[in-house]
């Protein structure tokens, strides 16, 4: 279940259920801005990469990471931050799809970065 904080984040405050949800879905910025102030705080080995979507890597480019965005096809947010040099790369997805549907290029995207298993 969304928080309020990210249902605000989300713009999906109150929406109704469509059946489609792909579950928690946010695009704030503070969770992984939590995430890595709570590395660096614990003197633990911080990432080399940020692979997420929306205001995740934002954040990570914003901070000075290496970031990957998976991208909303109808948000312009991660686009402009690629233009702007805050994130390296920016695949286009639509986020109503299930995320399974993802998987082959989830494999290509680890298979390419040497993070496969």
């Amino acid at each position: 279940m969304a928080t309020y904080e990210e249902s605000r984040w989300c713009g999906k405050r109150g929406a109704p259920s469509t059946g489609r949800e792909t579950g928690t879905h946010t695009h704030s910025p503070l969770p992984v801005r939590t995430a890595l102030a709570a590395a660096a705080e614990a003197s633990g080995p911080l990432p080399e990469l940020v692979i997420g979507d929306h205001g995740w890597v934002c954040r990570a480019g914003h901070l000075g990471f290496e970031a990957i965005g998976l991208a909303d096809t109808n948000g312009p947010a991660l686009f402009v931050r690629e233009a702007e040099g805050l994130v390296s790369v920016v695949v286009p997805l639509d986020d109503t799809v299930r995320s399974d549907y993802y998987r082959p290029l989830t494999r290509y995207v680890l298979n390419r970065a040497c993070l496969s298993q």
